[in-house]
Parts: structure tokens; C-alpha cells; sequence
């Protein structure tokens, strides 16, 4: 669905289909950009092993730790010099090698930093690299180009099929709107019901470092770190 199919039809779930409207097309618009949001963190709907800006990441000898582009969620496979990586976590390697650190060599593991408010999303090599080379990502992304008001002809990244469940969380957000015409808690509660059961639940970043904390039992073998 085009941009502005996705207006009319959110302004018809809205009942807002005569001027003066109750939320503009920008408002609407930026709604609709956070759902797709939403939904790339709740269904991992973009997968992306393609684009040079996210995917592929220059590596400096004696350089660990990189900073991910914005828009990646999970990194779903890494690769260094055409090396396949294996994911670890500091427990991990705390609990085999307390010199982790302060190795270099060529990088066989990484592990994930999750973003905060104020820092990308990074990845650290173990060992740290002692030679240059490439990194190749396949990852679940977000949106790279936000939906803007003006160009009625763009379209959402995510598959057309999902398009119109966008729909919900516009409503959602609408209905939350302080405003006298419009603020609806019932209403909104329903739509986001409806938007999870497309989508899932929103993932728990803490729930989420658990489980990526979690790898199987390595029993330490002679030669293998």
C-alpha cells in the first residue's frame, strides 16, 4: 500500500475521513513510522545481508569493538575475511579465559552490546583483530527510510502483506493522544491488542540479554581457545 492508501485507510478506521481532521497527515504519518518500528522489533520482519552501510563493516588491526548501524535489532551471522563467527557473552568467556581481553589473533567469536539511550549497538571481536579485514552482517533490521507526508507514493519497507496491520497501531497511538474529540484508552487498548496478535509482544531487552546470555555448556579443550 502507497502512503496515501495507508492514510485513508487509517482515517477511515478513525472515523476521520472530513476536514477539519482530528490528526493531521503528519501526525498520522509519524504513527505509521512507528509502527513499522514496532513491528520489526516484535516479528524481525526485515532481514538484510545487502546493504553496504549496515552489513559490511571495515575491521583495523588491533581494533575489538564496532559500532553497528542504528537500524539493526540482531545480528543473525557475522563473518570475518569470509570466516563464519560464533557468537559468545563476557559470562561465557570470563568462565574459560580470565585473559580474554588482552588477546589478539584472528577473531573467531563476538558478542553483542545492546544500544542505550546514548550509544549505537555494538559488536566486540574475540580475539581482538591482529590483522585488517571486512566484516559481513546479515542482520534484522529497522526501517532505513521513514515514510514522509509529503510523497504520497512511498511505500513502508516491510512486506506489502503487513501494510494494512499498520493500520492498528495508528489507531493505538491516535486514540492515546491527549485531546478531548479524540483521547479513547478503551479503544487504543484494543487496537494494540490487535496489533500484538499480528505482531507479537513487544520484546523485553532484558528478557533478551538472558536468552543471549544463554549458550550451550563448551568444554574446553586443548588448543581450542
Amino acid at each position: 500500500m502507497t502512503l496515501e492508501e495507508l492514510i485513508t485507510a487509517a482515517r477511515v478506521a478513525l472515523q476521520d475521513e472530513h476536514e477539519p481532521y482530528l490528526w493531521s497527515d503528519e501526525v498520522l504519518v509519524g504513527y505509521l513510522n512507528e509502527g513499522v518500528q514496532e513491528a520489526c522489533e516484535r516479528a524481525k520482519l526485515i532481514e538484510d545481508a545487502t546493504t553496504e552501510a549496515v552489513c559490511r563493516i571495515p575491521v583495523l588491526s588491533g581494533q575489538a569493538s564496532y559500532a553497528l548501524h542504528p537500524s539493526v535489532l540482531e545480528v543473525q551471522r557475522l563473518a570475518f575475511n569470509g570466516r563464519v563467527m560464533t557468537e559468545t557473552s563476557i559470562q561465557d568467556l570470563d568462565a574459560h579465559d580470565h585473559a580474554w581481553e588482552s588477546r589478539q589473533g584472528v577473531p573467531n567469536r563476538f558478542y553483542y552490546q545492546q544500544p542505550t539511550s546514548s550509544a549505537k549497538p555494538v559488536i566486540r571481536l574475540v580475539p581482538a583483530p591482529s590483522i585488517d579485514g571486512v566484516l559481513r552482517l546479515t542482520v534484522y533490521r529497522g526501517a532505513l527510510k521513514p515514510l514522509v507526508a509529503d510523497v504520497d507514493s512511498g511505500k513502508p519497507e516491510i512486506a506489502d502483506r503487513f501494510h494494512v496491520k499498520l493500520i492498528d497501531w495508528v489507531c493505538r497511538c491516535a486514540y492515546l493522544r491527549p485531546d478531548p474529540d479524540g483521547y479513547d484508552p478503551n479503544k487504543a487498548q484494543t487496537h494494540e491488542a490487535l496489533f500484538e496478535r499480528n505482531f507479537g509482544a513487544r520484546p523485553d531487552a532484558n528478557v533478551q540479554r538472558k536468552r543471549r546470555d544463554k549458550h550451550p555448556r563448551i568444554v574446553k579443550m586443548k588448543g581450542s581457545w
